[in-house]
């Protein structure tokens, strides 16, 4: 009988820890993340944009200047932010970037001061004030003048944009070298800044002989770059938010946090083909570490892709038309360290005379051009492929995907108009002639994938003008399904053109 009173009070007592946490996840505020399901360049910002109207707070959590994400003002305008969280244009939302971040604080300010003098198309200002949204975690590792030169002679195998991003990662891992304070923090600078831009000048000096490329950079000027970047930190340090728990606070009033993820799932840092990866993690999981929140709040993941693939960089890319040729071709560069193929040189070619040629090579460089896939930060031509139907599984499975979007489905009647007039679509993976269905965990392994394609009835409507999905055409329809069904995901919309309101909502 006793024991029976101990079991049944045991049992209420986990009742009630569920009901806490159900309680605090969902009848207060939740949050909901939305991340890139491919290489990157899915069109984040523009999903962003467009839901944020339904969230009091849009928060990043990972990556630095070297994530440029463009979106269109109301009036047809477009601005391309790098730190800034999209959600921009709506003056009531609040802007928070996490402690997962690195902040290039030059270029943080400049962004600020480009926000607010801000035009739409028609020359109007948008006058964006920042002041009394944007809130900067005082966690968050500042990009130190040292990190810059650092990345710019270790950073040229990979392509890497050269932000200092990665050389800051490392130094979150190092912590120290010796008695050198490596991880220097905003909230260190917002509390005794004549100590820790000492320190910054110390860990700049210290690498300058081995990585200033025969510059010799002197003391002097190392004062330079110091009172350069404080006068810069001065501008933002109003941003920095001392709260650790301020987006938990948020949360427990009932405000609807959506996290904005930098870079892809593809290019994460664990899970990504090492090197050719970001410098931190892209995942779902990593908002709640990098963004400052409990996960118990978690409600959904919205992940988003395009229906032309596309990679910046050197990498494995099962899908990629023109395979090794268009991965040497997209990452050669000139004498000046430059692009040799920049969308300047592309935009004279013979579009139709390259779709109609047959060669999966020359297709993807039409694809290039039409869709404009040429890098926001770098201005590198980005590697182009087939929709790729098992590596969007494994990056809805490993994110637990509740809610897919699709941009740029508008430019699959794109393959009407190729030799063959089909579309084609990778739905398995050989390696070694055994068939898999996962992303492999090596580039050695990624590399050696061959890709089954699956060819599909094309259509040649242009769909810019659709809104609705019964009015898409069938071939579309019967593509959207199959998606589903492959995936095991439900598709929430589908862009049918790069302005903001050509999107079909599903």
């Amino acid at each position: 009988m006793a024991k029976k009173k101990v079991q049944k009070k045991a049992s209420k007592s986990r009742t009630s820890g569920r009901s806490l946490r159900s309680t605090r996840g969902l009848s207060r505020g939740f949050a909901d993340v939305l991340i890139g399901l491919q290489y990157g360049d899915e069109g984040k910002a523009r999903i962003v944009d467009m839901l944020a109207k339904d969230y009091d707070v849009i928060a990043r959590f990972n990556g630095g200047a070297n994530a440029g994400h463009t979106i269109e003002t109301k009036d047809g305008g477009k601005v391309a932010l790098n730190q800034v969280p999209s959600g921009i244009f709506y003056p009531e939302k609040i802007l928070y970037i996490g402690s997962g971040c690195v902040v290039n604080v030059e270029k943080l300010a400049i962004e600020i001061e480009k926000l607010k003098n801000i035009k739409g198309a028609g020359g109007k200002p948008m006058k964006i004030d920042l002041s009394k949204r944007l809130r900067i975690s005082c966690q968050a590792s500042v990009i130190q003048p040292h990190h810059l030169l650092i990345d710019a002679e270790t950073g040229k195998t990979i392509g890497t944009t050269k932000n200092g991003i990665g050389p800051c990662y490392a130094d979150k891992a190092l912590r120290m070298d010796g008695d050198r304070l490596l991880n220097i923090k905003l909230g260190d600078l917002l509390d005794d800044p004549q100590l820790y831009f000492k320190k910054i000048r110390e860990n700049y000096l210290a690498v300058c002989g081995k990585y200033d490329g025969g510059k010799g950079l002197t003391p002097a000027h190392a004062d330079l770059i110091i009172a350069t970047m404080e006068s810069f930190f001065n501008r933002i340090k109003d941003y920095i938010e001392p709260d650790t728990l301020f987006l938990e606070k948020k949360a427990q009033k009932g405000a609807k946090i959506l996290f904005e993820g930098a870079q892809s799932i593809m290019l994460d840092i664990t899970k990504g083909s090492v090197p050719f990866v970001t410098s931190s993690n892209t995942v779902t999981a990593a908002a709640y570490v990098g963004g400052d929140l409990s996960p118990a709040y978690h409600r959904k993941t919205i992940g988003v892709a395009k229906a032309i693939m596309s990679r910046v960089g050197n990498g494995p890319f099962a899908s990629e038309f023109g395979g090794e040729r268009s991965e040497k071709y997209c990452m050669a560069t000139g004498g000046d360290g430059m692009s040799k193929y920049p969308q300047a040189v592309e935009a004279k070619y013979d579009i139709e005379k390259l779709l109609s040629s047959g060669d999966y090579f020359d297709i993807g460089v039409a694809l290039r051009v039409l869709s404009y896939e040429y890098g926001t930060v770098s201005a590198r031509p980005r590697r182009v492929g087939m929709f790729d139907l098992v590596q969007l599984k494994y990056a809805i499975l490993m994110n637990g995907v509740n809610e897919l979007m699709i941009n740029k489905c508008d430019m699959l009647n794109v393959f009407a108009r190729t030799k063959r007039g089909v579309l084609p679509i990778v739905n398995g993976y050989k390696v070694d002639g055994q068939t898999i269905d996962y992303v492999p965990g090596t580039v050695k392994a990624y590399y050696n994938v061959k890709a089954d394609v699956a060819y599909k009835k094309c259509f040649s409507a242009d769909i810019s003008g659709v809104r609705k999905f019964a009015k898409l055409p069938k071939e579309l329809q019967g593509l959207l399904k199959e998606i589903e069904s492959f995936c095991g995901c439900r598709i929430a919309g589908v862009g049918v053109g790069p302005e903001r309101e050509q999107f079909v909502r599903i």
